[in-house]
């Protein structure tokens, strides 16, 4: 009389069954992970800007006010942005701390047509080939660095941007070698690590996207709190100071409480992973899209100035932070103006 054997392994079906079931929990876990991972990125981001916070604080206590960022020189051939001022005041040009000889304007401070070009910030390489004596006297000068310069993130714009349009570039370009046609000049960037940058030495870092630093105006002049209306514009209504439409022009006026102007060469350079046309900044005075789902496009600088607007503030458009300062990271998606931003207020 024969045995029946015992059936070892998995039938077909049974195989099948727990594919169906592998792959339905891969479909739900996946994208909850991928949200833990954005999560825990924009809570690295937050206290990158408490860091930040902390810093400006010490500064203003120190200076008595914060860094400016306006841009300068306001010709755009090579300027220094807001984005660059912020980095400056923190930790200074080279990472030694904030020189207070300095104009602000890496430009100028770089040329010899400046008498003190070999002062600021000195450095014996060039461009500027200061002596030792000017080097040692900068040193201690120095204030601060405000925050931990091991721990920030920091690089050149000629770094990050391949084409660098009329922003001062810094010393080192994409490639990671040194350009001597001009002294550092570095950006903070943001947490969210999207492009591999090449370093002097030939080693490799990811760098995120660079901080954009806009100070408020709180200077008493005719129009010093003046601040778009997004949500009331028409061609006959000046309340706020617009012509009718959102224009640079419009916006780059000196009674503005932010002037979307402090980074706009910086935003003109599309995104940094892709730099192109079709991914321009929704910041960008370029980009015409409809951003309030009104039926009609508007501009980048309508949006900026929308999307700084605190909606708490009924009687007068008022923007977030009206007496400081505001800081924008553009997200894990490097877009300006999109929902991701991250900000040093709370939206």
């Amino acid at each position: 009389m024969k045995k029946k054997r015992n059936k070892l392994g998995f039938t077909i079906v049974e195989l099948l069954t727990v594919m169906a079931i592998i792959a339905i929990l891969m479909g739900l876990l996946v994208p909850a992970l991928n949200q833990v991972r954005k999560l825990a990125k924009d809570t690295s981001q937050r206290a990158q800007f408490h860091s930040i916070d902390v810093a400006l604080e010490a500064f203003q206590s120190e200076y008595g006010m914060y860094p400016e960022s306006s841009v300068s020189p306001t010709t755009f051939t090579a300027a220094s942005v807001g984005a660059h001022k912020l980095a400056e005041a923190l930790v200074g040009r080279d990472l030694l701390g904030f020189d207070p000889k300095t104009t602000w304007d890496a430009d100028n401070d770089d040329d010899s047509g400046n008498p003190d070009y070999k002062d600021i910030y000195a450095n014996q390489n060039a461009p500027q080939s200061s002596p030792p004596e000017k080097v040692e006297a900068s040193l201690k000068r120095r204030m601060g660095p405000y925050i931990n310069t091991d721990e920030v993130e920091s690089f050149q714009v000629g770094q990050l941007f391949a084409a660098r349009g009329g922003v001062y570039p810094g010393n080192l370009d994409s490639t990671g070698t040194p350009d001597t046609a001009y002294v550092a000049a570095p950006v903070l960037t943001d947490v969210y690590h999207a492009k591999r940058v090449t370093l002097a030495n030939g080693s490799t870092l990811m760098a995120g996207t660079p901080i954009l630093y806009y100070k408020a105006n709180t200077k008493v002049v005719t129009k010093s709190f003046c601040f778009p209306d997004t949500m009331n514009v028409t061609p006959s209504d000046s309340s706020d100071d617009y012509t009718g439409s959102e224009t640079v022009a419009d916006a780059n006026d000196d009674g503005f409480i932010y002037n979307i102007m402090d980074n706009d060469e910086l935003v003109n350079l599309f995104q940094m992973m892709k730099p192109t046309s079709l991914n321009r900044h929704k910041f960008d005075v370029g980009q015409s899209e409809d951003f309030d789902a009104d039926g009609t496009n508007e501009n980048g600088v309508w949006n900026f100035y929308n999307v700084i607007t605190n909606p708490k503030m009924t009687s007068h458009p008022r923007p977030y932070n009206m007496d400081s300062y505001i800081l924008i990271s553009a997200g894990a998606d490097g877009i300006y103006g999109t929902r991701d931003d991250i900000f040093n207020f709370k939206q």
